[in-house]
């Protein structure tokens, strides 16, 4: 992990694959309604403060929900216009540009928010996620994802959401669906109630799990040109 980018490329291009042929792409999104709302909310709270990049990145990842990978990439770049310095957002924005189909974009990402913050619970957590629930197979593998994850909660004292939801998605790739429910549950006792969209995503994840099946992002409902 100390040299530049070797993490990001490996967990990008040059994972083993480990994962269970044939599993589907989720097609039961839910209901919209409350990710409407809360979209309305955040552009009304960009209008009230354009500088803050919270609002940026909540909106992105509410958007990316949906497939709408290329608005989702234009709010996370502004979220790095202002927050340059966000190995996180960088993060966000690779894993964004993966799962909309652009891996060159994923890697350089991945590579630099990898020189930014090295051996950072964000850094595991980061990489953990794309092995665990990648669109494509060869990015894919369970057990490396189950290892980073896992780092990532003992470095936040499994008292992270954001972190155990994350070692769910792994245990799930892996096909430990006991251990994925077990740690879903968890984050979702973690998850705050008023955070409503969070909150059904979250539930949305562990009923996936019960069926035995892993998470996957939405397929992307537009084009996306290569950057």
């Amino acid at each position: 992990m100390r040299q530049v980018g070797v993490a990001a490329l490996t967990a990008l291009a040059g994972l083993l694959a480990g994962c269970s042929s044939g599993v589907q792409l989720n097609s039961t999104p839910m209901d919209p309604a409350p990710k409407t709302a809360r979209i309305q909310d955040l552009s009304m709270a960009i209008a009230r403060s354009p500088r803050d990049p919270k609002f940026y990145v909540e909106r992105a990842q509410i958007y990316e929900a949906s497939g709408q990978y290329k608005t989702a990439l234009a709010d996370l770049d502004q979220a790095m216009t202002l927050r340059p310095d966000s190995a996180k957002y960088r993060y966000l924005r690779g894993i964004a540009y993966a799962y909309a189909g652009d891996e060159q974009a994923a890697k350089q990402d991945f590579a630099r928010a990898e020189a930014m913050d090295p051996d950072s619970a964000e850094s595991y957590n980061a990489r953990a996620w794309l092995m665990a629930t990648a669109p494509d197979p060869q990015m894919r593998d369970g057990k490396k994802a189950v290892e980073s994850a896992t780092r990532a909660c003992e470095m936040t004292n499994w008292n992270d959401p954001e972190m155990l939801g994350t070692l769910a998605a792994a245990y799930a790739e892996s096909g430990d669906f006991a251990d994925a429910i077990k740690w879903q549950q968890k984050a979702l006792v973690l998850t705050s109630p008023t955070l409503l969209v969070t909150l059904n995503e979250r539930q949305a994840r562990l009923a996936l799990y019960q069926n035995r099946r892993p998470w996957r992002p939405a397929r992307p409902n537009h084009s996306l040109t290569p950057s």
